[in-house]
């Protein structure tokens, strides 16, 4: 999709920069300086546009295109053009490399050719950045696919414990949206790389809860969602916008239907929003905009599509709350308990349960773990997140305040001779998130193990260990919302 996206931005920065020539003796130089661009145009890249670069305005030099594809009929390989793109599309059987020649012909002159390579590169169907059906999501679990929110004139933060959890919405983490008054235009916003297509997937969707408490002034209690191109100088002039009411001190579910709704376009704007391909940007705007009134939102579970977001990998993930995946943990060297009521509830985690991990010193080699079934894939998920309280007062000995995440197979003799690990540093008496990345964080493998862990299958088992091994210092900590994502 990033190609079919670059492909039209290369056109349109062509056409904007065509050299017109006004008259015969500029022919020479038009033929003696020939040459094109090249742009792919569809998603699956097989359909491949060719422009020359320099053209006369009344067509006096005509141009003549051979896609080089031996397997096609010679009116569709070899077409002709005065100026304007010829197009073609290649198989779609596997990516290849073609020879694209472009002749110049000019009555009493002799022609003038250029030809250079051009590989298509052809896109698998399978869907990508974890949708079924939905092309944009976000939990604010870290299981979505925004990355990133930017905020205009709004204090924003992704990362909310949910501070009114309840009805249609109880989940742990929401988006907070902070317009303290101090942005006349405030909004919140993200981009896509590829453009959304309307025609296809037109409907947006989110759950909002607007605090009552927080709005002054006399604004309109709604929620805008605007679409704009966000390459355009000023996005806003290419704007289409739903507007939605919005009731007071509860969960809702909003949806922004671009093919039923009512919608008002920038005043130059004409075409419905189904049948616009220059929408690559998404705008979130509470109370309307141009004023100096305040209100706060949480948001949460944004989707972009018609279908439904595809279910996150959870036979990996632990609440303690006794809704998700891992349903065994064990223990070696560690008093545990999956169920204790949060002893240190504040700051970023203020659910009821937690995990007790409490390594008294009398075990050399502590650690909890759990397997899954199946095995992980760490081409497509490579992260796992969680949250961690540790006690200073608990601590005894010098170890290092840290904690590592090791991958291990679980089926194997020696399970440690399979391992690879990531140690991440840790503040005490505070909750803290961290998030260990096996695709692009520091790694250390077992020293017979040579792949990358984005590179194996084998893995299916996770330990976490504070504190270091091979000692008999003491610490007890804290453990909630374990998750595994990309």
């Amino acid at each position: 999709m990033k190609l079919f996206k670059k492909g039209f931005y290369i056109l349109l920065l062509l056409f904007l920069s065509i050299t017109i020539s006004c008259n015969e003796d500029d022919d020479l130089n038009i033929i003696a300086g020939l040459d094109f661009v090249t742009a792919t145009l569809n998603a699956k890249g097989n359909k491949v546009g060719v422009v020359p670069s320099t053209i006369p305005p009344d067509g006096r030099i005509v141009y003549t295109v051979d896609f080089g594809d031996p397997t096609g009929s010679e009116d569709e390989v070899i077409q002709q053009t005065s100026g304007p793109m010829v197009t073609y599309s290649y198989p779609i059987d596997e990516s290849a490399t073609y020879l694209i020649t472009v002749t110049a012909s000019l009555p009493g002159r002799s022609d003038v050719s250029i030809t250079k390579e051009h590989t298509v590169i052809i896109a698998t169907d399978e869907p990508t950045d974890g949708e079924t059906g939905t092309l944009i999501f976000d939990d604010f679990e870290g299981n979505g696919n925004i990355d990133p929110w930017f905020a205009d004139g709004i204090i924003v933060n992704t990362s909310l414990a949910n501070p009114v959890s309840g009805g249609i919405n109880t989940s742990a983490t929401v988006l907070e949206y902070n317009d303290d008054g101090s942005g006349q235009y405030a909004n919140l916003r993200f981009d896509v790389d590829s453009n959304f297509d309307l025609s296809e997937d037109n409907t947006f969707t989110l759950k909002i809860y607007v605090e009552s408490s927080s709005i002054t002034g006399a604004q309109t209690n709604q929620i805008s969602l605007k679409l704009q191109d966000g390459t355009f100088g000023n996005p806003w002039e290419t704007q289409t916008e739903i507007i939605k009411p919005l009731v007071l001190d509860q969960w809702q579910e909003i949806i922004f239907d671009f093919a039923n709704d009512d919608y008002v376009n920038w005043a130059t704007i004409t075409d419905a929003p189904v049948d616009r391909t220059d929408l690559n940007r998404v705008v979130l705007q509470l109370n309307s905009e141009n004023n100096s009134d305040a209100v706060r939102a949480y948001i949460d579970d944004f989707s972009y599509g018609s279908g439904s977001v595809a279910a996150p990998t959870t036979y990996a993930d632990d609440d303690f709350e006794g809704t998700d995946g891992i349903t065994t943990w064990f223990a070696d060297g560690v008093i545990l308990n999956t169920s204790l009521a949060n002893p240190v509830s504040g700051g970023i985690n203020t659910s009821a349960t937690v995990l007790e991990y409490n390594d008294d010193g009398s075990g050399q080699y502590a650690n909890i773990r759990f397997d899954v079934d199946p095995n992980f894939d760490l081409s497509v998920e490579n992260k796992f997140t969680l949250k961690i309280y540790v006690e200073s007062s608990s601590i005894t000995g010098a170890q290092t305040n840290q904690i590592s995440l090791k991958l291990q197979d679980g089926t194997f003799g020696n399970p440690w001779e399979t391992q690879t690990e990531i140690i991440k540093p840790l503040a005490l008496d505070q909750w803290q998130e961290i998030t260990f990345d096996f695709a692009n964080d520091d790694y250390v493998n077992w020293a017979t193990i040579t792949d990358a862990p984005v590179d194996r299958t084998d893995l299916s088992r996770v330990v976490l260990q504070l504190n270091s091994e091979n000692n008999s210092d003491a610490v007890k900590a804290y453990i909630d919302d374990i998750t595994y994502h990309e």
